[in-house]
This record gives C-alpha cells, sequence and structure tokens, in this order.
C-alpha cells in the first residue's frame, strides 16, 4: 500500500505521485494523534498543520534541519562542498533509490519526482559509477 498524494503543481507538472510503503505507517499515526486533538480534517496541511503561516514552517524545518546537523557533527556542507539544505533530502531520497531501490526504472522514478529522465541522469545519477548495479545489467525479465 502507497499514499496517493495529489499536490499543487509545480514546474507544469500536475501529476499525482506516490509513498513508499513505510510512509503509510507513518502517516497513519500521525493522522491518528492530530484527530485525538481536533485536526485531521481531509484539508488540513500533514505537518504542522495548526500553523497557517507556511513560511513560518519552512523556517521552522530549516532550522530543526542545521539543528540535527550540527548535533550530529557533520556541519552544512556535504563531501563535495556544496551547502546542505532540505531541498539536498531530494537529491539524497533520488540517489538512494536509483542505487538501492532494485529494479527501478528512470521513467518510473522521473515520473513520480515530477522530474525528467534527463534531470536524473544529470543531477541524480552523478555519483553512480559502471559498476553500481551491474546485476540489472546481466539480468534478464522473467
Amino acid at each position: 500500500m502507497n499514499l496517493r498524494l495529489n499536490l499543487p503543481e509545480t514546474k507544469k507538472h500536475d501529476q499525482p505521485i506516490v509513498t513508499l510503503q513505510a510512509a503509510v505507517h507513518v502517516y497513519e499515526r500521525l493522522l491518528e494523534w492530530q484527530k485525538s486533538i481536533g485536526l485531521g480534517h481531509k484539508l488540513d496541511y500533514v505537518f504542522l498543520p495548526q500553523q497557517q503561516n507556511r513560511e513560518l514552517v519552512l523556517e521552522t524545518y530549516r532550522w530543526q534541519f542545521n539543528w540535527i546537523q550540527q548535533q550530529a557533527g557533520i556541519g552544512d556542507n556535504a563531501s563535495n562542498g556544496q551547502h546542505r539544505t532540505l531541498y539536498s533530502l531530494r537529491h539524497s531520497s533520488m540517489t538512494f533509490r536509483l542505487l538501492y531501490g532494485g529494479r527501478v526504472d528512470l521513467l518510473t522514478l522521473a515520473r513520480n519526482a515530477r522530474t525528467s529522465v534527463e534531470m536524473i541522469e544529470k543531477f541524480y545519477s552523478s555519483n553512480l559509477n559502471a559498476e553500481m548495479n551491474i546485476d540489472l545489467l546481466q539480468g534478464k525479465r522473467e
């Protein structure tokens, strides 16, 4: 089971996306807690629904992300020298999906991430090398 998300249009993409299965249990627990305090309505935000100022929510999450990096002792610069931001989590999740996602194809990944195969190849697969996932080249469909 997955969650189907109908998000606002971004960069001319308006198709729904789906989550990984692990998100379903987290969402259900969060929704149960929200309903217990009078929230969790159909049009409520998933995270911090009581806060209508979404810029404040984003700034809160930026602060928390920076604090977590500080506590982890990793600083805000990745090994490639680029500044880590909340948006860099997108890069990480796409790269991990390419590395560890089994037989995920680029078109499916691109559509679900509301991007193009070209962008995945250009930005998200740049850390991959020819030896990674070599078994996918050797295998055949059943």
